[in-house]
């Protein structure tokens, strides 16, 4: 069996001294965002033309929400309120549902779905059985029991 002496120790420490190093630098730096500067205008946050404008209708349309003031709907983009008949941007606000904004365009219509693959639809009412009530019942005994009720 052979002994460890005090010469094992500084090779020791090295090693876990350069496996700390290397760990340390293999985390990679954390990248901080500048600060904004809050006495001037967001550059690109609230602007209805970045968000709104041409191809990138379709892409932006989860971005935008819509309200309901006063019995008024109105969209909100970023910090702004529209109504209906106000331009967003180069559009032309036509109606605001609260599935679906219609912007009009250069003689274009198009229709933005409030939520994508989401689809609105009324459902048919299902036929009630009615409910039958026994004649042996304590409460009411002059209810008749249901025609065609099996007992």
């Amino acid at each position: 069996m052979k002994k460890f002496g005090l010469s094992a120790l500084p090779k020791a420490l090295t090693l876990i001294w350069l496996i700390g190093l290397a760990l340390f630098l293999s985390l990679g730096r954390v990248d901080a965002q500048s600060l904004r500067d809050p006495t001037l205008p967001p550059t690109d946050g609230g602007s209805a033309n970045s968000s709104l404008g041409g191809a990138s209708l379709g892409a932006e349309a989860g971005a935008m929400t819509v309200i309901v003031r006063n019995g008024h709907p109105y969209l909100v983009v970023g910090t702004r309120l529209y109504a209906q008949g106000q331009k967003l941007g180069q559009a032309r606000i036509e109606r605001i549902t609260e599935t679906e904004i219609w912007l009009r365009e250069g003689g274009v219509l198009r229709k933005l779905p409030q939520f994508t693959g989401i689809q609105r639809r009324t459902v048919s009412p299902v036929a009630v059985r009615p409910v039958c009530k026994s004649s042996t019942s304590k409460t009411s005994p002059s209810v008749a029991p249901c025609a065609g009720a099996q007992p």
